[in-house]
């Protein structure tokens, strides 16, 4: 199939979810600032998470306070086990804390309505995980243009963006190419644009060069680095890489489940 014909199905396919989902485009565009307070784009209040194991109870995160602001570029390290992706998989809404708050600027994750649910997923936060999770059958570009064509932008815009993140990450020579065409860093590089393709606020990044071989890896650090100062969005980056978090601008580190400054 032609990536023409490839991009027509996705457009299909994607416009039947789309038309399920509320209108998240013009008037919750407005939402986004409307909860913003100074220095406060994420914030967390004694937050636990308690998971029941064989009748006991393990309580991963203790009481977490932790905030960052707009266009911080944090690092969070710890030991395996520490609960640092437990805290991560919270703030991103995809789980639900025991106790304690999230807040995401300013307003509680936990009195979000559905509609601002969607916002917060699909819009408000980009997730990098440490598999790249690419649809194996479409190209580099096509993958990218996925989430803005969940959200309802026009496939002109969608591509449009799409090739300038691309570019962006070093991948302009590498559009139409698919998954198994590409090295682990290049798709790893895809993911990290199709994250920013809706133009986040904050991008939340687990292990995101946990699969990576030192070059790449080097390539990816330098990749964030780049990426925050050029569009100044939020970076939260779960890493066990000394080299990545040594190119934050601000090192956590999760010990004990409590976060502690470096």
């Amino acid at each position: 199939m032609s990536a023409e014909n490839r991009m027509n199905d996705m457009v299909d396919s994607v416009d039947d979810i789309a038309a399920k989902q509320p209108d998240l485009t013009s008037s919750s565009q407005g939402e986004r600032t409307s909860y913003l307070e100074p220095h406060a784009l994420l914030e967390t209040r004694d937050l636990r998470r308690v998971f029941s194991e064989t009748g006991e109870q393990l309580e991963i995160l203790k009481g977490v306070n932790f905030s960052m602001g707009a266009g911080e570029l944090v690092a969070l390290t710890g030991s395996s086990g520490s609960g640092k992706s437990t805290f991560l998989n919270l703030v991103g809404m995809l789980d639900t804390p025991s106790s304690g708050e999230i807040l995401f600027k300013g307003k509680p994750l936990s009195k979000f309505n559905d509609s601002e649910r969607d916002l917060y997923h699909r819009v408000q936060v980009g997730f990098v995980f440490q598999f790249h999770h690419l649809l194996s059958e479409f190209t580099a570009l096509e993958n990218v243009c996925v989430p803005g064509r969940v959200l309802g932008t026009s496939e002109h815009e969608c591509r449009e963006r799409a090739e300038m993140l691309l570019e962006t990450v070093g991948l302009k020579d590498r559009m139409k190419h698919l998954p198994r065409e590409m090295s682990g860093g290049e798709r790893q590089r895809v993911a990290i644009a199709r994250a920013l393709m809706n133009n986040p606020d904050l991008v939340l990044a687990d292990e995101p060069s946990g699969n990576l071989d030192e070059a790449n890896s080097d390539l990816l650090n330098q990749l964030f680095w780049d990426l925050n100062q050029k569009f100044n969005q939020a970076f939260l980056i779960v890493t066990h890489d000394e080299k990545l978090a040594s190119f934050a601008k601000r090192r956590v580190v999760m010990h004990k489940g409590l976060i502690q400054e470096a």
